[in-house]
């Protein structure tokens, strides 16, 4: 059963340039239990996605869809006592600096204890700190009970990110939204935090978007990949068909600019050639035929979406047919 339903979310913002279309018709659907990841290059429309589905984005933002709902709720439109009953409640969200998330005037406790009063309000006091702690233990911070007491600028950034994973899951979302959790921390650090939400993930069935730029991270973690380009989706389906099997000439450069993915580990590492396109001036037609070794005359015209069994894919010249 779907969770979280996407269709045809358009993100504008009002710029000094006009108004810039950042994301163009992205639709998706995430299911309970789900784990979906989502990859592609900075700016290319993976966060603001997310933000807009938590109803963060600016006031300069504007927001369309022809559906955004979280089981069974319309997310458009809903005021602001509607979504602080979802926002950290039911859907949660784990941004990509902890310590420039965590505020630095409060003690870990003070932090993950606001949650609690927010989306629990009937919890005692001492019950709230019990389940301080139990979360600090369930996120593997050793010494819970002191670290309790802890700012943020005496944690690393290990532990200050289990402290965020730790207040996102407080209430017990049924959606876990993961943006680029890892990126801060250095590969051992990433890896501890990648099996804790695989753990987690397990242990309470909750949904997880996975957000990241690197394929590599999210190939063992997600059932479902959706690559995103210049604010477009252009390939989705199974993380392990996409990954053995690239069908767009994009999700195949990605794959190919990782060592571990690269056919010849002795050739030169792949580099997908120019810029990701500016949105306030969006070319016609395809929005990678500029950096694409296959594009044609064909690709001025827009690619239609393409759906085939479990996959979906944007480009005319569609490799591996």
């Amino acid at each position: 059963m779907n969770l979280l339903k996407v269709k045809n979310l358009n993100i504008h913002f009002k710029t000094k340039k006009g108004l810039v279309h950042a994301v163009r018709n992205v639709s998706f659907d995430v299911e309970k239990s789900e784990t979906l990841g989502i990859v592609g290059e900075s700016g290319c429309g993976k966060s603001i996605t997310s933000m807009a589905i938590m109803g963060l984005l600016d006031d300069n933002a504007v927001v369309t869809a022809d559906e955004l709902s979280f089981d069974g709720v319309d997310l458009q439109g809903l005021n602001e006592k509607s979504w602080q009953k979802i926002r950290g409640g039911e859907i949660s969200m784990i941004f990509q600096d902890a310590m420039s998330s965590l505020n630095p005037c409060y003690t870990v406790e003070n932090q993950i204890e606001e949650v609690l009063k927010i989306h629990n309000p009937t919890m005692t006091k001492p019950d709230r700190k019990n389940r301080v702690e139990k979360l600090l233990t369930l996120v593997g911070i050793p010494a819970p009970k002191e670290r309790m007491k802890s700012y943020p600028h005496e944690l690393s950034g290990g532990m200050a990110q289990r402290v965020m994973i730790a207040m996102a899951i407080a209430s017990d979302p049924k959606l876990l939204i993961a943006d680029e959790p890892t990126t801060a921390l250095d590969v051992t650090v990433q890896q501890q935090i990648l099996d804790l939400l695989i753990e987690i993930q397990k242990e309470t069935g909750m949904a997880v978007i996975f957000i990241s730029h690197d394929l590599a991270v999210v190939k063992d973690f997600t059932r479902t990949l959706q690559v995103m380009y210049a604010g477009e989706v252009i390939e989705k389906g199974p993380t392990e068909d996409v990954i053995a099997l690239p069908r767009h000439p994009y999700t195949f450069g990605l794959l190919q600019s990782i060592p571990s993915f690269a056919n010849d580990i002795d050739a030169p590492l792949y580099s997908i050639k120019g810029m990701v396109p500016d949105l306030a001036g969006r070319p016609t037609g395809c929005q990678f035929k500029e950096r694409c070794e296959y594009s044609s005359n064909e690709c001025n015209h827009l690619p239609k979406l393409i759906i085939h069994n479990d996959r979906s894919l944007k480009c005319i010249h569609p490799l591996n047919n």
